[in-house]
């Protein structure tokens, strides 16, 4: 749906980027976000990286998709957590 076109219906009025609310009880409303621990073994401090998610929707049948704000980061992320070293260029 980046390109601007439905997968579902085909139509063209999409609606990018679109701030997806968290809800969380009596405090502010927060971007809806993922989390990745980048040292998901320690007791404490586990390198906790957030990302926020965007949507994509279709102003005619409602179809979303969510997209990581910085995909590139939350890789690197992944890779970290997953104990493989420094991050590499593009993959």
């Amino acid at each position: 749906m980046k390109r601007g076109q439905c997968p579902k219906c085909g139509s063209c009025r999409v609606i990018p980027n679109a701030r997806i609310i968290d809800r969380n009880g009596e405090y502010q409303d927060m971007s809806l976000s993922v989390r990745i621990e980048t040292k998901p073994g320690a007791l404490l401090f586990k390198g906790a990286k957030e990302f926020e998610l965007k949507a994509h929707i279709c102003g005619e049948c409602g179809y979303a998709e969510l997209y990581a704000a910085e995909p590139g980061k939350l890789w690197d992320a992944q890779l970290s957590s997953q104990g493989n070293g420094a991050p590499q260029g593009k993959r």
